[in-house]
Order: structure tokens, then sequence, then C-alpha cells
């Protein structure tokens, strides 16, 4: 049967990846079916791009409280290092670009490299670029030194960097730092891109739209942070990072190495709270430490849970 749309939200979430490899294969190159989700799409997205690398296209919106649409497009894999071609082609924003645009903005861009705690570009500073992440996880952090710390916005592989600022061409709104181990981007001059898109306006069209959602999720983590208890809050943080399996399951990177109180920063709060929180949500088997470090998740518990809050 041809699916165009599939609602998952009657799944367990551990058989939603397996439900979505099945349809996906029958997929020919530049195919595309949308699912319907309850919960926030990054961890299904990072499993079904573990048993499908390199050959998943993922453009994922919010459309509603709790709930997400996410498309996925079959896509020629890349078998060799990334080139800035590649990263391109797997970006949502530049994947329509015909061809020869393509290529003429894959001349332009560079691929970068940087460790943990390392900056891409700091507060209140001219960066004249966008950004695409293809490795690793980065955060856009404030504070810089001016009071506590706080993450606004993770940006995970094949998400951009530095979107707002292409439209209104004003310093950086904050710190963006490497979370893992070691991330990589792929960097674009705004000039060029800017040659480039206006002869295709449907890029900064979608480039717009990802702006659009980044507000929403703002908002809605501001929403989360008024709202909610502080163990929810946590909670909500540490959902990103959960796999889609049944009960405690490995935790993705980089949330093994994160602290304390960059779990606090994310989440609005203090180290302190933040690990009392972390304490309890242990108490309630829905996540599990080694050596100090989150290393297990229950996606299902910890998103029942924050409903429950909510």
């Amino acid at each position: 049967m041809d699916v165009t749309r599939l609602d998952l939200r009657a799944l367990p979430v551990w058989e939603r990846p397996g439900k979505i490899a099945e349809i996906f294969d029958r997929l020919p190159i530049g195919g595309t079916f949308t699912v319907l989700t309850d919960n926030e799409p990054r961890g299904l997205a990072f499993r079904v791009e573990q048993v499908r690398p390199h050959e998943v296209l993922f453009d994922h919106r919010r459309v509603g409280e709790r709930e997400w649409t996410v498309r996925l497009t079959r896509v020629a894999a890349e078998s060799d290092a990334p080139s800035p071609d590649g990263v391109l082609r797997r970006a949502g924003v530049f994947s329509t670009l015909d061809e020869n645009a393509r290529i003429e903005l894959a001349g332009q861009a560079s691929l970068h490299t940087i460790r943990r705690g390392q900056a891409v570009v700091t507060e209140n500073t001219e960066w004249p670029f966008l950004g695409i992440v293809f490795e690793g996880v980065l955060a856009l952090t404030t504070g810089n030194g001016n009071g506590r710390p706080r993450i606004f916005l993770e940006m995970f592989p094949y998400e951009l960097i530095g979107e707002l600022e292409l439209f209104d061409e004003a310093p950086s709104s904050g710190r963006v730092i490497a979370l893992s181990k070691v991330a990589r981007y792929l960097r674009l001059p705004r000039r060029a891109l800017l040659d480039v898109a206006e002869r295709n306006p449907h890029v900064l069209l979608a480039i717009g739209r990802v702006n659009a959602q980044r507000r929403r999720d703002h908002m809605q983590a501001l929403a989360t942070q008024a709202t909610m208890p502080i163990i929810a809050r946590v909670a909500h943080v540490l959902v990103p990072y959960a796999m889609p399996e049944r009960g405690l399951s490995p935790a993705r990177a980089p949330l093994p190495n994160l602290t304390q109180a960059q779990i606090a920063a994310a989440a609005g709060t203090v180290k302190e709270v933040a690990a009392r929180a972390i304490a309890e949500l242990e108490q309630r088997e829905l996540l599990k430490r080694e050596r100090g470090h989150i290393r297990y998740l229950d996606r299902q518990g910890l998103l029942d849970m924050i409903k429950d809050a909510g």
C-alpha cells in the first residue's frame, strides 16, 4: 500500500522507528512521506538515521501543543567523508536547490571542526555566515560571565546556525558552543547565500520557516519554565537525548558528558535544584547514572511524566 501520511500517535514509541523503516524502504530516491507524532521527534529521527545512515532527509515542524509533522525523504547516500555539496543536499532548506545553484553555493562553503566548549561565534559579535551542523551538537547560550548562563537552543545534525542574524544582520544574539566532544559544521558566507537566494527565493522562505519554528520552540520552552515543576522542566531537557526504546536505554551523545550545570542552564534553573530533580527522576527509574553522568533514559516514561505535569 502506498503510504503518504502515517499517524504514529497510537503506537508505543519503541515501535515507531521500525514502522517508519518499513515504509521508507519502499521509497524510490526522492520519494517522500510524512508522519504525525505527539512528542519531540529528534530521538526518532536519530534512530532512523542509525538504521538507514545518510539516506534520510528530515524536516520536522511543530504544528501544535505536543504535535509535530515529520517529512522524510529518501536521498542518495554519500559514502565518502561529508563534502559541502553532500551537507547541502542533506539540509532540508537547501535540498530543493537545483544542482547548479547547489554546486555554486558549495564552492563558497567551508567545513569546520571544534571541540567541546569551543565557540563558533561569541555573543554580540558579527558573524556574516549561515552555518549547518552535520556532526555533534551545538548550543546557543547567553550569560557570558554576566549572570547565570542559559542554554536557549540545541542544534543537532543538519540544523542551522545563525538564521536570525541572516535576516537582520545584527550581532550574534548569543554564544554558540560545542556541547559534544567534537562538532563539525559547514559555514556559508552570507553574501554568497543571498546571491543564490535572489534567484531561488524558496530558500529564504525555507530559512524563514526554520526561524519561525524556533520562535515557537522558545515560546513553548518559556511556557514550560513558567508553569511546570522543576522535575518536568529537567525531563523536558532530557527528552531529545532519549531514544525510542522500551524502558531504560542508552542516551544519545552528548548527554552522558553534559554536566549538571549545563542541564540546569537548559532547564532555566541552578545546578543544585537540577541535581535534586535528576536524583528524583533516577528514583522513579526514568533515568540511570553511571559515575555521576546520565547514561540511560526512559523516553516513554519521561514523556508521560511531562504530560501529567502539564
